[in-house]
């Protein structure tokens, strides 16, 4: 890696000449309703170029801070509900998961803090976050591998260089749910501010046994070197505690007659998750035409975790059903470091324009783990008494029958002692044609070497991400888009041997549109995407089989200020998914055991792809202190898993927020799925689903200085 940082140095080294600025005819100001916080954001910077969003070839939905707070969002799922064409779940109730198109996140899509990468998987805190974009898509022109369908990008506070505040909040709710946060800043001197975000949450659940606590800092600090350069410096530790959760098991195709409040984990479920992340840009204006920047990143997650999952439930000598668990216990530590250097350079000849970014990114990322696997007592799904295993019954002593029984099964366990080393230039070149036609070129090239030394597996990739897009400015409110772009993800750690990189390529066409004076701003996609070589994991853990999937879907997004104090956003988004080709081993039953048998589910629905998906929100201001907001949200029916057994039913839930704001003090109410309707979210794949929370309630309290 010395090497790797050496050659970033003598990168630097050719852009010693130049910089960019924003162009002020590319910078739109948000739209900002009276009297309201609420806005209608009109910038992105995940393309990581000073453009508008309506000149930009891509769908990306933006979720400011703002919106967050009157929605109550606390996690990335949250802020996610607002963009079309994502679903959001939690898995097993120990980290954010949401689908990008089809495609769930874990190994389709890329998670960025400041446009950095996350190691996998977490629930990203929203506490100091001012605002989330996402990129639908392939973003590896960009980002590189993973980010097959999408591309999150968390944009978190920095240090403001004017004025010194501090905002406190406090919250209680439903189910014994306490959450502080604070949001501190300071300016020291001309060349110096500092800013201070800290979370500490402790809270129940709707489920049995669910509690959960967090504790966060993130201190930063902005140091103006002169007047041409800027550096940031950003450090977050973060730690947390949640009770995993599989929910009800699936009985055929129906849940069994429980109350849905119940809980079949066994007392050794617990998800430990410690992160540290530290972050350091930084920004030299070196002339009116050229920037140069640079990121340094590090972030470190240790994981210790133990679940409880299903395999199933069969008649037991009382007339009853045992459900059958095992206990994985996972011990993971994952490092990322990297480093970003990026030169943008701005040349004009005549009425044509180019805005070029040139990039190389350096990066490791380590993945150590130990999976293991343990047979649990068996448990009545009615009476709620465990006892051993048949099998087992003559081996251990009638004291272990109680729930704290486990038999490990050593030939389950897997082990990975991962690295692997990317260096990979990137550009994009933004051609403007006048002020009618914009060009998007771009493109990365990587070269990574991967290495699991417990299984002496090597691989190494030379990959080549293109991206073409375009702008045409039909009118000065009306603009058409395109765009095309592929992507690449090297096979996940639990495939072992030579394996192609999985793939995807996409194409797509929209419109983006202000409308009625400026008051409505409306944006619709037509895509067609599609994945290749997927290695998938089946439900039970056998990563063998090569898939294909293909999604093609329409979305609409629309904001508006219809009114003075008013403002409203809806999204839909139609989605048509298909398993191109996939083939799935199962374990079935059998007289003399479990038996692995291959299933071919081609031509069905991805699990947790619905074909319908709507969203809508509005507030609005009653005079200078009040504001009332609410909303909905539809998910059509689903299925569970590839199988197309089960059908998680369509669900419409409906949330309403009040705020009141009196001088420096503010109270919020928040009241979410107001018709307590009952519906299901994901578990783990055919065995179970977890039911969603009924009505829940939370008010807060706040103080600015």
């Amino acid at each position: 890696m010395n090497f790797l940082f050496a050659c970033s140095l003598f990168f630097a080294s050719t852009f010693a000449y130049a910089q960019t600025t924003p162009d002020p005819l590319h910078v739109v100001d948000e739209l900002v309703i009276t009297g309201s916080r609420l806005t209608i954001p009109q910038n992105n910077t995940t393309v990581k170029m000073p453009l508008p969003l309506r000149k930009t070839p891509f769908s990306i939905g933006v979720v400011d801070e703002a919106l967050i707070e009157t929605q109550d969002g606390a996690t990335l799922s949250d802020a996610l509900a607002n963009v079309s064409g994502i679903g959001v779940h939690s898995n097993f109730g120990v980290h954010d998961l949401f689908y990008l198109r089809g495609f769930d996140s874990l190994s389709n899509g890329l998670v960025l803090s400041d446009g950095a990468p996350e190691p996998e998987a977490t629930f990203y805190q929203l506490y100091n976050v001012q605002r989330v974009e996402a990129l639908k898509g392939p973003g590896a022109f960009l980002y590189g591998g993973n980010p097959l369908s999408g591309t999150i990008n968390m944009v978190r506070k920095r240090p403001e260089p004017t004025g010194n505040f501090a905002h406190f909040n406090g919250s209680y709710g439903r189910y014994n749910a306490y959450r502080a946060s604070l949001d501190a800043g300071r300016v020291v001197s001309d060349q110096l501010a500092l800013r201070f975000n800290a979370l500490w949450q402790d809270a129940g659940g709707y489920r049995d046994d669910k509690n959960s606590s967090i504790l966060a800092i993130n201190p930063a600090l902005r140091f103006n070197i002169n007047e041409r350069s800027t550096l940031n410096l950003d450090f977050e530790y973060l730690t947390s505690e949640h009770q995993s959760d599989s929910g009800l098991p699936i009985l055929g195709n129906d849940l069994p007659k429980v109350p849905r409040t119940r809980s079949y984990q066994s007392p050794f479920d617990l998800s430990e998750q410690t992160i540290l992340r530290f972050r350091a840009d930084y920004e030299w204006r070196i002339s009116s035409h050229f920037t140069l920047r640079d990121k340094l990143y590090y972030t470190n997650l240790y994981w210790p975790s133990r679940g409880t999952l299903f395999s199933g439930a069969f008649p037991n000598a009382a007339g009853s059903l045992d459900l059958i668990r095992t206990l994985l216990d996972l011990n993971d530590e994952q490092t990322v470091i990297g480093n970003q250097l990026e030169g943008q350079l701005t040349l004009r000849t005549g009425d044509i324009e180019h805005q070029l970014l040139l990039g190389l990114e350096i990066t490791e990322h380590a993945d150590d783990f130990t999976l293991d696997v343990a047979l649990l007592s068996q448990i009545d799904l009615f009476t709620f008494s465990t006892s051993l295993p048949a099998n087992l019954v003559d081996f251990f002593p009638p004291e272990a029958g109680t729930d704290s029984f486990q038999f490990p099964l050593p030939d389950q366990s897997t082990k990975g002692e991962t690295s692997s080393q990317t260096i990979a230039p990137y550009f994009i070149d933004h051609i403007s044609f006048g002020h009618l036609f914009d060009l998007f070129i771009g493109g990365r090239f990587d070269r990574l070497a991967y290495e699991d030394k417990a299984t002496a597996t090597k691989r190494d990739y030379q990959q080549l991400s293109p991206m073409l897009g375009a702008t045409f400015a039909a009118s000065e409110q009306l603009s058409l888009y395109a765009n095309t772009g592929r992507a690449f993800a090297a096979p996940s750690a639990r495939v072992i041997g030579d394996r192609q990189a999985e793939e995807s390529a996409q194409y797509e066409i929209g419109a983006k549109a202000l409308l009625l004076d400026g008051k409505l701003n409306a944006n619709i996609a037509l895509f067609n995407l599609a994945k290749e070589n997927i290695a998938i994991p089946d439900d039970n853990g056998l990563t063998q089989q090569i898939g294909d999937q293909r999604a093609r879907g329409l979305e609409l997004e629309l904001a508006a200020r219809p009114a003075a104090g008013w403002y409203v956003q809806a999204t839909y988004a139609f989605l048509d998914a298909e398993l191109t080709r996939f083939n799935e081993f199962v374990l079935v039953p059998t007289a003399t055991g479990l038996m692995p048998q291959l299933f071919n589910r081609t031509g069905n629905t991805p699990a947790l792809a619905p074909e319908h998906l709507l969203t809508l929100w509005a507030a609005h201001d009653f005079g200078e202190n009040l504001t009332l907001s609410g909303g909905a949200r539809y998910v059509g029916s689903q299925f569970a898993a590839e199988d197309n057994i089960y059908q998680i039913a369509s669900a419409l839930t409906f949330d309403l927020g009040l705020t009141y704001r009196q001088g420096p003090a503010l109270l919020r109410l928040n009241l979410k799925n107001l018709t307590a309707s009952e519906y299901e979210t994901r578990g783990f794949g055919a065995v179970s689903v977890i039911p969603a929370a009924p009505l829940t309630f939370k008010a807060t309290l706040g103080y600015s200085l």
